[in-house]
């Protein structure tokens, strides 16, 4: 197996969120009460490294046939692998920050609906039901979460998929003409089945291996 990509989340954009985000709520503790702004300054900090490490633990790879999520820490490991078969689509989420950081997630669309849903009451784990606006339930395990340069990504898989899928329709296609020449006593006039594979190849819809193998069956 080869690796054509492996990287992990961007935490540079998550210690610049983090900074905001402290650094506000931290003024406004302070207004209030000292005490307040001591117990904010401890409770963030505790939150910011479980958060961080939790972030760190996954690790990301596109090889030639799938894409893997692993994600291996203190509290456990988790291990998730998808072949392009089982991948429908492939979409860029940003916000405004990971945008201006070049960086974003990757949410895959499987063939399952399983990181597809709908605006509604939700049922189960990533996917919800009730409405009629579909959107992206990307849940951090089911994902390429917060990745640099998430675009060039993207180009890599969406071009191993569509060549996957051309690779399997001519497979696909190769078996049902083998079928077709194995039962042409049955299914009629020889010249006519010629004449439907000539149609295939100058279509590109076989190889010319593929036409001569079936051509090759058909005059048996």
């Amino acid at each position: 197996m080869s690796y054509l990509w492996v990287g992990k989340p961007f935490v540079k954009k998550t210690l610049v969120k983090f900074a905001i985000v402290f650094t506000i709520i931290l003024i406004l503790s302070i207004l209030v009460h000292l005490l307040l702004a001591l117990s904010w300054l401890i409770l963030a900090s505790i939150i910011f490294i479980v958060y961080y490490y939790n972030k760190r633990a996954y690790t990301y790879y596109v090889t030639d046939r799938s894409i893997r999520i692993e994600k291996s820490w203190v509290f456990g490991n988790y291990i998730r692998e998808l072949t392009f078969d089982q991948i429908r689509d492939v979409h860029i989420m940003q916000g405004i920050l990971a945008r201006a950081m070049r960086c974003g997630s990757l949410a895959f669309v499987t063939t399952a609906g399983l990181e597809v849903g709908h605006i509604g009451a939700g049922v189960g784990r990533g996917v919800v039901i009730g409405g009629t606006a579909p959107r992206i339930i990307a849940w951090r395990g089911g994902r390429f979460w917060d990745i640099p340069e998430p675009q060039k990504v993207r180009d890599i898989l969406i071009g191993k998929i569509t060549e996957w899928r051309e690779v399997a329709q001519q497979q696909r296609m190769a078996a049902s003409l083998e079928r077709i020449a194995e039962t042409r006593p049955r299914s009629g006039n020889l010249l006519d089945e010629l004449e439907r594979l000539k149609r295939l190849l100058d279509e590109g819809v076989i190889t010319k291996e593929e036409f001569e193998k079936a051509k090759k069956k058909l005059l048996e």
